[in-house]
């Protein structure tokens, strides 16, 4: 019996294939289920063409995320879910997706909510900055993070006839790409500056009021410290622990003795036998 079986499972183990292997897996309700498209061939060259109708419907879905960056260590999603919890509890909560390089795609339901997020801001993450970037399909975030960051730039004392949008759009343009202003600006409640939201180039010396502007080290190319200043904190922190470690310093000094007055300068002096 066991014999005759064995044929019988081998022929049956060579007709399953991994799709049949993996059948049930796909059946999962979270799961997403894929077709076998041909390939095409340029040149003998395999190239994959992508629809454009499908790449606009998938982006259609992504025009209301922003690119969140926390300058040191990336917190975790559980810590990170908390903290959109209670800071941004003002807008529906948005969904986030940590990704490994260090930063999170955060997706808010509108439009709406994802501006008024960037008109409250910046914002800290224990202390840290967080840098908010609206995404783009060409995002990249090892060319453009962290030195290509949303800043927002104060314009003070303009004349009342050079708040059109326009005019701000051309002065925005000077120092890098605009975003937009904010709704004092928009709605001219505030006049002693405008205020808009400007991508720039922190790697380069801004001579404009800003809010917020993060430290940028030109020796590492790296956003959140420079190494002048750091080495200088670290020699300020040795002086202080040097001062509270450092024992007390006892100090010896020889004296002599004075002498007594008089004839007891010989009182303990040995009497002369003779």
């Amino acid at each position: 019996m066991v014999e005759n079986n064995q044929p019988e499972e081998a022929d049956t183990m060579k007709t399953k294939t991994w799709t049949n292997l993996f059948q049930r897996n796909r059946a999962v309700e979270n799961s997403m289920s894929l077709a076998y498209i041909p390939l095409q061939l340029i040149y003998g060259q395999v190239v994959v063409q992508l629809d454009k109708v499908e790449v606009d419907l998938e982006t259609e879905k992504w025009k209301n995320a922003v690119i969140a960056y926390i300058i040191g260590k990336t917190p975790g999603y559980n810590a990170m879910k908390r903290f959109v919890g209670i800071n941004w509890a003002n807008v529906v909560e948005p969904e986030l997706y940590l990704h490994e390089e260090g930063y999170y795609n955060i997706k808010f339901q509108n439009v709406d909510d994802m501006k008024e997020i960037n008109y409250f801001g910046p914002y800290t993450f224990n202390n840290r900055p967080i840098i908010l970037k609206p995404w783009t399909p060409d995002f990249d975030f090892n060319e453009e993070f962290p030195t290509e960051i949303p800043l927002w730039v104060q314009f003070p004392n303009l004349p009342m006839n050079c708040w059109g949008h326009g005019l701000l759009s051309r002065m925005a343009s000077t120092i890098g790409t605009p975003i937009y202003a904010d709704e004092c600006t928009a709605k001219k409640t505030r006049v002693s500056f405008a205020r808009m939201l400007i991508e720039v180039n922190i790697t380069k010396d801004l001579l404009v009021r800003y809010d917020w502007k993060p430290e940028f080290c030109q020796k590492c190319l790296v956003v959140g410290h420079k190494c002048g200043m750091k080495q200088q904190q670290n020699k300020q922190q040795e002086k202080q622990q040097g001062r509270r470690r450092e024992p007390k310093k006892v100090t010896m000094e020889w004296r002599c003795k004075r002498p007594l007055k008089g004839g007891d300068s010989h009182a303990n002096q040995p009497e002369d036998k003779n």
